[in-house]
Protein backbone atom coordinates (compact mmCIF):
# COMPACT_ATOMS: atom_id res chain seq x y z
CA UNK A 1 0.00 0.00 0.00
CA UNK A 2 1.31 3.63 -0.81
CA UNK A 3 1.98 5.87 2.22
CA UNK A 4 -0.28 8.43 2.51
CA UNK A 5 0.52 12.22 2.90
CA UNK A 6 -1.82 13.81 5.44
CA UNK A 7 -1.31 17.35 3.67
CA UNK A 8 -2.27 20.79 5.35
CA UNK A 9 -1.64 24.34 3.71
CA UNK A 10 1.20 25.15 6.39
CA UNK A 11 2.55 21.82 5.27
CA UNK A 12 2.81 21.67 1.80
CA UNK A 13 6.53 22.01 1.46
CA UNK A 14 7.66 19.30 3.37
CA UNK A 15 5.16 16.85 1.96
CA UNK A 16 5.17 17.47 -1.46
CA UNK A 17 9.19 17.79 -1.26
CA UNK A 18 8.67 13.31 -0.20
CA UNK A 19 5.82 13.08 -2.94
CA UNK A 20 7.00 10.14 -5.51
CA UNK A 21 4.65 9.37 -8.07
CA UNK A 22 2.30 6.10 -6.77
CA UNK A 23 2.31 8.13 -3.91
CA UNK A 24 -0.94 9.85 -1.82
CA UNK A 25 -1.53 13.19 -0.75
CA UNK A 26 -4.81 13.49 2.02
CA UNK A 27 -6.49 17.04 2.61
CA UNK A 28 -9.95 17.00 4.47
CA UNK A 29 -11.75 20.53 4.11
CA UNK A 30 -15.21 19.25 5.38
CA UNK A 31 -17.09 21.09 8.10
CA UNK A 32 -17.95 19.61 11.45
CA UNK A 33 -21.34 18.75 10.15
CA UNK A 34 -20.30 17.33 7.00
CA UNK A 35 -18.29 14.69 8.75
CA UNK A 36 -20.98 13.77 11.02
CA UNK A 37 -23.15 13.27 7.89
CA UNK A 38 -24.17 10.03 6.38
CA UNK A 39 -24.38 8.59 2.81
CA UNK A 40 -27.90 7.16 1.93
CA UNK A 41 -28.32 3.96 -0.44
CA UNK A 42 -28.74 7.03 -3.52
CA UNK A 43 -25.89 9.00 -4.25
CA UNK A 44 -24.38 11.58 -6.98
CA UNK A 45 -21.11 10.80 -8.79
CA UNK A 46 -18.94 13.21 -11.11
CA UNK A 47 -16.87 12.10 -13.43
CA UNK A 48 -14.74 14.54 -15.14
CA UNK A 49 -11.34 15.03 -16.67
CA UNK A 50 -10.57 18.67 -15.70
CA UNK A 51 -7.44 19.28 -17.95
CA UNK A 52 -4.91 19.70 -15.59
CA UNK A 53 -7.24 22.62 -13.13
CA UNK A 54 -6.08 24.62 -16.32
CA UNK A 55 -9.71 26.72 -16.05
CA UNK A 56 -9.73 26.72 -12.08
CA UNK A 57 -12.38 29.27 -11.59
CA UNK A 58 -15.09 27.61 -13.94
CA UNK A 59 -14.20 24.60 -12.71
CA UNK A 60 -14.67 25.63 -9.24
CA UNK A 61 -17.88 27.46 -10.13
CA UNK A 62 -18.92 24.26 -11.79
CA UNK A 63 -18.35 22.06 -9.37
CA UNK A 64 -20.44 23.89 -7.34
CA UNK A 65 -23.18 24.09 -9.03
CA UNK A 66 -23.36 19.83 -9.18
CA UNK A 67 -25.11 18.18 -6.03
CA UNK A 68 -22.14 15.60 -6.00
CA UNK A 69 -21.25 13.38 -3.07
CA UNK A 70 -18.38 11.74 -4.63
CA UNK A 71 -16.25 13.18 -7.65
CA UNK A 72 -14.16 11.51 -9.29
CA UNK A 73 -11.66 13.57 -11.27
CA UNK A 74 -8.42 13.27 -13.53
CA UNK A 75 -5.52 15.14 -14.70
CA UNK A 76 -4.95 17.55 -11.36
CA UNK A 77 -1.68 19.72 -11.48
CA UNK A 78 0.42 20.58 -8.49
CA UNK A 79 3.10 23.56 -8.88
CA UNK A 80 2.50 23.84 -12.82
CA UNK A 81 2.91 26.66 -15.28
CA UNK A 82 -0.23 25.87 -17.47
CA UNK A 83 -2.25 25.37 -14.50
CA UNK A 84 -0.68 28.52 -12.88
CA UNK A 85 1.15 26.76 -10.39
CA UNK A 86 -1.55 25.84 -7.93
CA UNK A 87 -2.27 22.76 -6.02
CA UNK A 88 -5.22 22.23 -7.78
CA UNK A 89 -6.31 19.00 -5.38
CA UNK A 90 -5.53 21.26 -2.04
CA UNK A 91 -7.41 24.37 -3.51
CA UNK A 92 -10.37 22.19 -5.29
CA UNK A 93 -10.80 20.41 -1.81
CA UNK A 94 -10.84 23.85 -0.10
CA UNK A 95 -13.20 25.53 -2.27
CA UNK A 96 -15.56 22.67 -2.48
CA UNK A 97 -15.23 21.61 1.25
CA UNK A 98 -14.70 18.43 0.94
CA UNK A 99 -12.15 15.09 1.48
CA UNK A 100 -9.64 14.24 -0.85
CA UNK A 101 -7.78 11.38 -2.15
CA UNK A 102 -4.74 12.13 -4.79
CA UNK A 103 -2.76 10.08 -6.40
CA UNK A 104 0.35 11.06 -8.03
CA UNK A 105 1.15 9.52 -11.43
CA UNK A 106 4.02 11.64 -12.55
CA UNK A 107 6.80 13.99 -11.37
CA UNK A 108 6.51 16.53 -14.51
CA UNK A 109 10.16 17.34 -15.52
CA UNK A 110 10.59 21.27 -17.34
CA UNK A 111 12.28 21.14 -20.62
CA UNK A 112 13.22 23.27 -23.40
CA UNK A 113 11.16 21.46 -25.73
CA UNK A 114 8.20 21.26 -23.93
CA UNK A 115 4.96 23.08 -26.15
CA UNK A 116 2.73 25.33 -24.83
CA UNK A 117 -0.16 23.59 -23.51
CA UNK A 118 2.36 21.34 -21.69
CA UNK A 119 4.08 24.04 -20.32
CA UNK A 120 5.30 23.48 -16.24
CA UNK A 121 8.02 25.44 -15.53
CA UNK A 122 10.32 28.34 -16.83
CA UNK A 123 11.92 26.44 -19.53
CA UNK A 124 9.25 25.37 -21.22
CA UNK A 125 8.21 28.38 -22.75
CA UNK A 126 8.35 32.03 -22.74
CA UNK A 127 4.61 32.70 -23.52
CA UNK A 128 2.11 32.44 -20.84
CA UNK A 129 -0.62 30.17 -21.40
CA UNK A 130 -3.08 31.84 -18.93
CA UNK A 131 -2.95 35.72 -17.92
CA UNK A 132 -3.99 35.03 -14.30
CA UNK A 133 -0.37 35.12 -12.86
CA UNK A 134 -0.59 38.37 -11.45
CA UNK A 135 -1.21 37.34 -7.85
CA UNK A 136 1.99 36.30 -7.85
CA UNK A 137 4.96 38.70 -7.19
CA UNK A 138 8.12 38.07 -9.20
CA UNK A 139 9.89 36.70 -6.31
CA UNK A 140 6.86 34.44 -5.36
CA UNK A 141 6.81 33.10 -8.97
CA UNK A 142 10.51 32.98 -9.00
CA UNK A 143 10.54 30.52 -5.83
CA UNK A 144 7.28 28.40 -7.29
CA UNK A 145 9.40 27.25 -10.73
CA UNK A 146 11.74 26.30 -8.69
CA UNK A 147 9.50 23.46 -6.59
CA UNK A 148 9.26 19.70 -8.43
CA UNK A 149 6.09 19.69 -10.97
CA UNK A 150 3.22 16.86 -10.21
CA UNK A 151 0.16 15.42 -12.26
CA UNK A 152 -2.12 12.75 -11.23
CA UNK A 153 -5.91 11.77 -10.33
CA UNK A 154 -8.26 11.83 -7.03
CA UNK A 155 -11.31 11.21 -5.58
CA UNK A 156 -13.01 13.50 -3.24
CA UNK A 157 -16.47 12.55 -1.28
CA UNK A 158 -18.76 15.94 0.07
CA UNK A 159 -19.71 13.88 3.29
CA UNK A 160 -18.51 10.09 3.72
CA UNK A 161 -14.87 9.59 4.45
CA UNK A 162 -13.27 7.62 2.33
CA UNK A 163 -10.84 4.80 3.81
CA UNK A 164 -8.09 2.39 2.48
CA UNK A 165 -6.74 4.72 0.02
CA UNK A 166 -4.67 2.13 -2.06
CA UNK A 167 -2.77 2.48 -5.66
CA UNK A 168 -3.16 -0.09 -8.54
CA UNK A 169 -0.17 0.16 -10.40
CA UNK A 170 -0.78 -0.51 -14.27
CA UNK A 171 1.13 -3.30 -15.78
CA UNK A 172 0.72 -1.91 -19.37
CA UNK A 173 1.01 1.11 -21.27
CA UNK A 174 4.24 3.07 -22.20
CA UNK A 175 7.48 3.54 -20.73
CA UNK A 176 7.23 7.39 -19.70
CA UNK A 177 10.75 7.54 -18.15
CA UNK A 178 12.03 6.78 -22.01
CA UNK A 179 8.96 7.69 -24.56
CA UNK A 180 8.95 11.35 -22.26
CA UNK A 181 11.13 12.43 -24.43
CA UNK A 182 10.02 11.81 -27.34
CA UNK A 183 6.48 12.72 -26.78
CA UNK A 184 8.02 15.86 -25.81
CA UNK A 185 6.40 15.96 -22.32
CA UNK A 186 9.26 13.96 -20.08
CA UNK A 187 7.96 12.91 -16.80
CA UNK A 188 8.88 10.25 -14.11
CA UNK A 189 6.46 7.49 -12.82
CA UNK A 190 3.62 5.40 -14.54
CA UNK A 191 -0.33 5.23 -15.14
CA UNK A 192 -1.95 3.93 -11.83
CA UNK A 193 -5.78 3.79 -10.61
CA UNK A 194 -6.63 4.99 -6.99
CA UNK A 195 -9.01 3.12 -5.05
CA UNK A 196 -10.77 4.55 -2.02
CA UNK A 197 -13.61 2.22 0.11
CA UNK A 198 -16.62 4.01 1.77
CA UNK A 199 -17.52 1.59 4.79
CA UNK A 200 -20.70 0.91 6.36
CA UNK A 201 -20.45 2.73 9.81
CA UNK A 202 -21.03 6.07 7.58
CA UNK A 203 -24.15 4.80 5.75
CA UNK A 204 -27.28 5.51 6.80
CA UNK A 205 -27.89 2.05 6.41
CA UNK A 206 -25.12 0.00 8.13
CA UNK A 207 -26.79 -3.17 6.62
CA UNK A 208 -25.27 -2.02 2.86
CA UNK A 209 -21.63 -3.49 2.51
CA UNK A 210 -18.46 -1.34 1.40
CA UNK A 211 -19.05 0.55 -1.40
CA UNK A 212 -15.29 0.81 -3.80
CA UNK A 213 -15.06 3.54 -6.05
CA UNK A 214 -12.05 3.47 -8.49
CA UNK A 215 -10.36 6.30 -10.30
CA UNK A 216 -8.68 5.62 -13.70
CA UNK A 217 -6.95 7.46 -16.62
CA UNK A 218 -5.59 4.81 -19.13
CA UNK A 219 -3.02 5.78 -21.40
CA UNK A 220 -3.86 7.53 -24.81
CA UNK A 221 -0.50 6.53 -26.55
CA UNK A 222 -0.94 2.54 -26.94
CA UNK A 223 -3.23 1.10 -28.45
CA UNK A 224 -6.85 -0.72 -27.81
CA UNK A 225 -5.71 -3.95 -26.52
CA UNK A 226 -2.94 -2.46 -23.59
CA UNK A 227 -6.08 -0.16 -22.53
CA UNK A 228 -8.56 -3.88 -22.16
CA UNK A 229 -4.88 -5.01 -20.22
CA UNK A 230 -5.03 -1.69 -18.11
CA UNK A 231 -8.87 -2.18 -17.71
CA UNK A 232 -7.79 -6.01 -16.79
CA UNK A 233 -5.71 -4.95 -13.71
CA UNK A 234 -8.75 -3.46 -12.14
CA UNK A 235 -10.74 -6.98 -12.71
CA UNK A 236 -8.05 -8.41 -10.79
CA UNK A 237 -8.11 -5.80 -7.94
CA UNK A 238 -12.50 -5.95 -7.94
CA UNK A 239 -12.44 -10.12 -8.38
CA UNK A 240 -9.73 -10.32 -5.24
CA UNK A 241 -12.20 -8.03 -2.77
CA UNK A 242 -15.28 -10.34 -4.15
CA UNK A 243 -13.01 -13.30 -2.94
CA UNK A 244 -12.18 -11.87 0.90
CA UNK A 245 -15.68 -10.54 1.50
CA UNK A 246 -17.47 -13.39 0.24
CA UNK A 247 -15.24 -15.38 3.17
CA UNK A 248 -17.14 -16.88 6.26
CA UNK A 249 -14.74 -14.13 8.43
CA UNK A 250 -16.74 -11.43 6.00
CA UNK A 251 -20.15 -12.80 6.03
CA UNK A 252 -19.75 -12.72 9.91
CA UNK A 253 -18.38 -9.37 9.99
CA UNK A 254 -20.94 -7.87 7.98
CA UNK A 255 -24.31 -9.77 8.38
CA UNK A 256 -27.20 -9.48 6.43
CA UNK A 257 -30.31 -9.44 7.94
CA UNK A 258 -32.88 -11.94 6.49
CA UNK A 259 -34.74 -10.87 3.61
CA UNK A 260 -38.49 -12.84 2.73
CA UNK A 261 -37.37 -15.72 3.90
CA UNK A 262 -34.16 -16.45 3.54
CA UNK A 263 -30.63 -15.09 4.28
CA UNK A 264 -28.64 -14.33 1.41
CA UNK A 265 -25.00 -12.61 1.15
CA UNK A 266 -24.82 -9.03 -0.40
CA UNK A 267 -22.19 -7.99 -2.73
CA UNK A 268 -19.94 -5.42 -1.78
CA UNK A 269 -20.53 -2.05 -4.77
CA UNK A 270 -18.39 -0.58 -7.10
CA UNK A 271 -17.76 1.86 -9.11
CA UNK A 272 -15.13 2.92 -11.83
CA UNK A 273 -14.82 6.48 -12.91
CA UNK A 274 -12.10 7.22 -15.44
CA UNK A 275 -10.87 8.28 -18.69
CA UNK A 276 -10.62 5.60 -20.59
CA UNK A 277 -9.11 7.34 -23.80
CA UNK A 278 -11.23 5.18 -25.97
CA UNK A 279 -10.45 7.10 -29.22
CA UNK A 280 -8.55 4.98 -31.43
CA UNK A 281 -11.02 4.90 -34.11
CA UNK A 282 -12.11 6.83 -37.43
CA UNK A 283 -8.81 8.58 -38.40
CA UNK A 284 -7.13 8.22 -35.31
CA UNK A 285 -6.92 4.29 -35.82
CA UNK A 286 -3.97 5.39 -38.81
CA UNK A 287 -1.99 7.66 -35.97
CA UNK A 288 1.34 6.39 -35.40
CA UNK A 289 1.15 7.95 -31.67
CA UNK A 290 -2.55 6.89 -30.77
CA UNK A 291 -3.13 3.60 -32.74
CA UNK A 292 -0.15 1.66 -32.33
CA UNK A 293 -1.75 -2.32 -32.59
CA UNK A 294 -3.25 -4.26 -34.94
CA UNK A 295 -6.49 -3.40 -33.77
CA UNK A 296 -6.16 0.00 -35.72
CA UNK A 297 -7.40 -2.41 -39.15
CA UNK A 298 -9.17 -5.39 -37.21
CA UNK A 299 -11.71 -2.67 -35.44
CA UNK A 300 -12.47 -0.59 -38.76
CA UNK A 301 -16.31 0.38 -39.02
CA UNK A 302 -16.68 0.28 -35.08
CA UNK A 303 -16.05 2.90 -32.30
CA UNK A 304 -13.16 1.33 -29.67
CA UNK A 305 -16.24 2.63 -26.97
CA UNK A 306 -18.19 0.47 -29.21
CA UNK A 307 -15.60 -2.86 -29.17
CA UNK A 308 -15.23 -2.77 -25.61
CA UNK A 309 -18.52 -2.72 -24.74
CA UNK A 310 -18.54 -5.98 -27.40
CA UNK A 311 -15.95 -7.80 -27.12
CA UNK A 312 -14.69 -7.54 -23.46
CA UNK A 313 -17.40 -6.19 -21.17
CA UNK A 314 -20.46 -8.07 -23.23
CA UNK A 315 -17.99 -11.38 -22.55
CA UNK A 316 -20.38 -14.59 -21.87
CA UNK A 317 -23.03 -11.82 -20.09
CA UNK A 318 -25.77 -13.62 -22.28
CA UNK A 319 -25.99 -16.35 -19.21
CA UNK A 320 -26.86 -12.89 -16.83
CA UNK A 321 -29.02 -11.54 -19.22
CA UNK A 322 -32.88 -12.29 -19.56
CA UNK A 323 -33.81 -15.51 -22.21
CA UNK A 324 -36.52 -15.64 -24.71
CA UNK A 325 -39.01 -18.09 -26.01
CA UNK A 326 -37.95 -18.74 -29.81
CA UNK A 327 -41.36 -16.57 -30.19
CA UNK A 328 -40.15 -13.49 -28.92
CA UNK A 329 -38.84 -10.61 -31.21
CA UNK A 330 -35.61 -11.17 -29.18
CA UNK A 331 -34.85 -14.39 -30.10
CA UNK A 332 -33.07 -13.83 -33.12
CA UNK A 333 -30.65 -11.67 -31.54
CA UNK A 334 -30.33 -14.25 -28.65
CA UNK A 335 -29.45 -16.59 -30.66
CA UNK A 336 -26.63 -14.45 -32.61
CA UNK A 337 -25.02 -13.54 -29.51
CA UNK A 338 -24.61 -17.16 -28.34
CA UNK A 339 -23.14 -17.86 -31.66
CA UNK A 340 -20.93 -15.33 -31.53
CA UNK A 341 -19.56 -15.87 -28.38
CA UNK A 342 -18.63 -19.71 -28.85
CA UNK A 343 -17.18 -18.65 -32.37
CA UNK A 344 -16.14 -14.80 -32.44
CA UNK A 345 -15.45 -14.32 -28.78
CA UNK A 346 -13.84 -17.39 -27.72
CA UNK A 347 -10.30 -18.06 -25.78
CA UNK A 348 -8.84 -18.84 -29.25
CA UNK A 349 -9.69 -15.82 -30.59
CA UNK A 350 -8.47 -13.77 -27.76
CA UNK A 351 -5.23 -16.06 -27.65
CA UNK A 352 -4.29 -16.03 -31.21
CA UNK A 353 -5.86 -13.19 -32.76
CA UNK A 354 -5.32 -10.48 -29.86
CA UNK A 355 -2.43 -12.08 -28.31
CA UNK A 356 -3.53 -12.28 -24.75
CA UNK A 357 -2.16 -15.11 -22.69
CA UNK A 358 -4.53 -17.65 -20.23
CA UNK A 359 -4.36 -15.74 -17.08
CA UNK A 360 -5.51 -12.53 -18.89
CA UNK A 361 -8.29 -14.17 -21.04
CA UNK A 362 -9.50 -16.08 -17.54
CA UNK A 363 -10.20 -12.02 -16.16
CA UNK A 364 -12.13 -11.28 -19.30
CA UNK A 365 -15.22 -13.00 -17.57
CA UNK A 366 -17.84 -9.97 -16.34
CA UNK A 367 -19.99 -12.69 -14.94
CA UNK A 368 -19.19 -12.22 -11.45
CA UNK A 369 -18.58 -7.95 -11.42
CA UNK A 370 -21.77 -7.61 -13.76
CA UNK A 371 -20.44 -4.54 -14.59
CA UNK A 372 -22.27 -1.89 -16.60
CA UNK A 373 -22.39 1.69 -18.36
CA UNK A 374 -26.06 3.04 -19.34
CA UNK A 375 -24.32 4.93 -21.96
CA UNK A 376 -25.06 4.30 -25.62
CA UNK A 377 -21.40 3.66 -26.80
CA UNK A 378 -21.74 5.28 -30.47
CA UNK A 379 -23.74 8.11 -29.79
CA UNK A 380 -22.31 9.73 -26.06
CA UNK A 381 -19.99 11.92 -26.76
CA UNK A 382 -17.70 13.44 -24.04
CA UNK A 383 -14.87 14.45 -26.51
CA UNK A 384 -14.96 16.47 -29.41
CA UNK A 385 -11.16 18.45 -30.76
CA UNK A 386 -11.86 21.21 -32.21
CA UNK A 387 -8.87 21.57 -34.12
CA UNK A 388 -9.67 18.30 -36.03
CA UNK A 389 -13.62 19.73 -36.96
CA UNK A 390 -15.18 15.88 -35.76
CA UNK A 391 -13.05 13.61 -36.82
CA UNK A 392 -11.51 13.36 -33.43
CA UNK A 393 -14.94 12.74 -31.09
CA UNK A 394 -16.65 9.98 -29.38
CA UNK A 395 -17.07 8.46 -25.91
CA UNK A 396 -13.58 8.46 -23.34
CA UNK A 397 -15.45 9.07 -20.33
CA UNK A 398 -17.17 6.24 -18.70
CA UNK A 399 -19.30 5.12 -15.63
CA UNK A 400 -18.88 1.29 -14.89
CA UNK A 401 -21.26 0.27 -12.14
CA UNK A 402 -21.30 -3.00 -10.30
CA UNK A 403 -24.53 -3.66 -7.63
CA UNK A 404 -25.75 -0.21 -8.40
CA UNK A 405 -28.97 1.08 -10.44
CA UNK A 406 -29.43 3.91 -12.15
CA UNK A 407 -32.37 6.13 -11.11
CA UNK A 408 -33.78 9.24 -13.03
CA UNK A 409 -31.24 12.56 -12.08
CA UNK A 410 -32.70 14.66 -9.64
CA UNK A 411 -31.54 18.01 -8.24
CA UNK A 412 -30.85 18.98 -4.40
CA UNK A 413 -30.36 22.25 -3.17
CA UNK A 414 -27.16 23.06 -1.16
CA UNK A 415 -26.55 25.81 0.32
CA UNK A 416 -28.68 28.00 -1.58
CA UNK A 417 -29.89 31.48 0.20
CA UNK A 418 -33.23 33.23 -0.84
CA UNK A 419 -30.96 35.36 -2.98
CA UNK A 420 -28.62 33.86 -4.13
CA UNK A 421 -29.08 31.65 -7.84
CA UNK A 422 -29.80 28.14 -7.89
CA UNK A 423 -27.10 25.78 -9.02
CA UNK A 424 -29.03 24.71 -12.44
CA UNK A 425 -29.31 28.74 -13.31
CA UNK A 426 -25.80 28.90 -13.07
CA UNK A 427 -24.97 25.79 -15.29
CA UNK A 428 -27.75 27.48 -17.84
CA UNK A 429 -25.85 30.81 -17.59
CA UNK A 430 -22.59 29.62 -17.75
CA UNK A 431 -23.36 26.99 -21.04
CA UNK A 432 -22.36 23.90 -18.99
CA UNK A 433 -25.78 22.56 -19.57
CA UNK A 434 -28.08 23.02 -21.85
CA UNK A 435 -32.05 23.61 -21.17
CA UNK A 436 -32.66 20.25 -22.18
CA UNK A 437 -30.59 18.88 -19.93
CA UNK A 438 -31.87 20.87 -16.92
CA UNK A 439 -35.57 20.01 -17.65
CA UNK A 440 -34.13 16.44 -16.58
CA UNK A 441 -32.44 18.02 -13.53
CA UNK A 442 -35.75 19.58 -12.64
CA UNK A 443 -38.24 17.11 -14.36
CA UNK A 444 -41.74 17.93 -12.25
CA UNK A 445 -41.05 22.07 -12.32
CA UNK A 446 -38.67 22.36 -8.94
CA UNK A 447 -40.92 20.10 -6.76
CA UNK A 448 -39.22 19.03 -3.75
CA UNK A 449 -40.65 15.87 -3.24
CA UNK A 450 -39.57 14.00 -6.67
CA UNK A 451 -37.53 11.51 -5.23
CA UNK A 452 -40.92 10.84 -2.97
CA UNK A 453 -43.23 11.25 -6.17
CA UNK A 454 -40.37 8.65 -8.33
CA UNK A 455 -41.41 6.04 -5.52
CA UNK A 456 -44.89 5.94 -6.06
CA UNK A 457 -44.14 5.69 -9.99
CA UNK A 458 -43.73 2.61 -11.92
CA UNK A 459 -40.46 1.64 -13.56
CA UNK A 460 -41.62 2.13 -17.18
CA UNK A 461 -42.45 5.95 -16.04
CA UNK A 462 -39.02 6.93 -13.98
CA UNK A 463 -37.36 5.32 -17.16
CA UNK A 464 -38.45 8.29 -19.32
CA UNK A 465 -37.14 10.70 -16.57
CA UNK A 466 -33.47 9.18 -17.10
CA UNK A 467 -31.31 10.80 -20.06
CA UNK A 468 -30.37 8.66 -22.77
CA UNK A 469 -26.81 8.11 -21.88
CA UNK A 470 -28.12 7.08 -17.74
CA UNK A 471 -26.30 10.25 -17.02
CA UNK A 472 -26.20 13.70 -17.30
CA UNK A 473 -23.53 15.58 -19.92
CA UNK A 474 -22.38 18.73 -18.28
CA UNK A 475 -19.37 21.18 -19.53
CA UNK A 476 -21.14 21.02 -23.44
CA UNK A 477 -19.06 23.73 -24.81
CA UNK A 478 -15.99 22.62 -23.54
CA UNK A 479 -15.05 25.88 -22.12
CA UNK A 480 -14.00 24.13 -18.75
CA UNK A 481 -11.97 21.74 -20.17
CA UNK A 482 -11.61 20.03 -23.42
CA UNK A 483 -13.74 17.00 -21.97
CA UNK A 484 -17.17 16.89 -21.10
CA UNK A 485 -18.72 15.42 -17.53
CA UNK A 486 -20.92 12.92 -16.27
CA UNK A 487 -23.34 13.54 -13.24
CA UNK A 488 -25.13 9.85 -12.52
CA UNK A 489 -27.71 9.69 -9.43
CA UNK A 490 -27.78 5.84 -8.67
CA UNK A 491 -28.87 3.63 -5.73
CA UNK A 492 -26.70 0.99 -4.36
CA UNK A 493 -28.61 -2.50 -4.35
CA UNK A 494 -28.72 -4.58 -1.28
CA UNK A 495 -28.07 -8.16 -2.65
CA UNK A 496 -26.31 -9.91 -5.98
CA UNK A 497 -25.02 -7.53 -8.51
CA UNK A 498 -26.74 -9.70 -11.41
CA UNK A 499 -30.39 -8.71 -10.24
CA UNK A 500 -29.64 -5.04 -10.65
CA UNK A 501 -27.86 -5.71 -14.61
CA UNK A 502 -29.66 -4.18 -17.53
CA UNK A 503 -32.32 -7.11 -18.14
CA UNK A 504 -31.44 -7.42 -22.12
CA UNK A 505 -27.94 -6.33 -21.35
CA UNK A 506 -25.85 -3.13 -21.57
CA UNK A 507 -26.57 -1.16 -24.10
CA UNK A 508 -24.00 -1.11 -27.69
CA UNK A 509 -25.69 1.16 -29.90
CA UNK A 510 -29.47 2.53 -30.64
CA UNK A 511 -28.02 4.12 -33.84
CA UNK A 512 -28.82 1.91 -36.84
CA UNK A 513 -26.38 4.39 -38.94
CA UNK A 514 -23.34 3.30 -37.00
CA UNK A 515 -24.61 -0.82 -36.19
CA UNK A 516 -25.32 -0.89 -40.07
CA UNK A 517 -21.80 0.54 -41.13
CA UNK A 518 -20.31 -1.91 -38.99
CA UNK A 519 -22.05 -4.99 -40.31
CA UNK A 520 -21.43 -3.48 -43.64
CA UNK A 521 -17.61 -3.28 -43.13
CA UNK A 522 -18.03 -7.20 -41.38
CA UNK A 523 -20.13 -8.77 -44.58
CA UNK A 524 -18.63 -7.03 -47.53
CA UNK A 525 -15.06 -8.91 -47.39
CA UNK A 526 -17.00 -12.11 -46.47
CA UNK A 527 -19.10 -11.52 -49.23
CA UNK A 528 -15.74 -11.09 -51.36
CA UNK A 529 -14.12 -13.97 -50.27
CA UNK A 530 -17.24 -15.80 -51.15
CA UNK A 531 -17.95 -14.79 -54.55
CA UNK A 532 -14.20 -15.14 -55.77
CA UNK A 533 -14.16 -18.53 -54.75
CA UNK A 534 -17.61 -19.66 -55.86
CA UNK A 535 -15.97 -18.33 -59.25
CA UNK A 536 -12.51 -20.03 -58.75
CA UNK A 537 -14.63 -23.65 -57.56
CA UNK A 538 -18.22 -23.64 -57.97
CA UNK A 539 -17.99 -22.78 -62.24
Amino acid sequence: MSKVTEGTPNMDEPQLASLQPGGLLHYDYRSATAKERKLSDQLRVVQWNIERGIQFDRIVETLRALPADILILQELDINCKRSNYRNVPRELAEALQMQIYFVCEFEELDAVDRPLEHAVGPLSSTQEKNEDNHHFSSQEKEEKEKKRHFHGNAILSASATLTDAFVIPHTCGIDWEKEGWKLHEPRHGFRSVLRCCIQPHSRTNTLLPNLYVYCCHFEVFCGTLARVRQLLDIFRDMNSILEKENTKESRESFPIQPLSLHNFYSHPAFIIGGDFNTMADGIVRFSSRYGTDRMRFFSIGEKEACWLQRKVLSRYMNSITRGCCPFSYRFPSYIISLLYDWICNSYLVWRWVYGFNAEEIAFIDNRHLCLYDMSDKALSITLDHPAYHGFVRGKLDWLLLSNMKVLSPQYERRNEGNGEKKGIQILEENGSITAETASYLLPNNNNNNNNNNNNNKKEGEISKLIPRDGYILFNEKFEASDHKGLLLHVKQHLGMARDVYPAYGAIYTSSWTHLGFFLCTRAVPLATVGWFVWKRFGQ
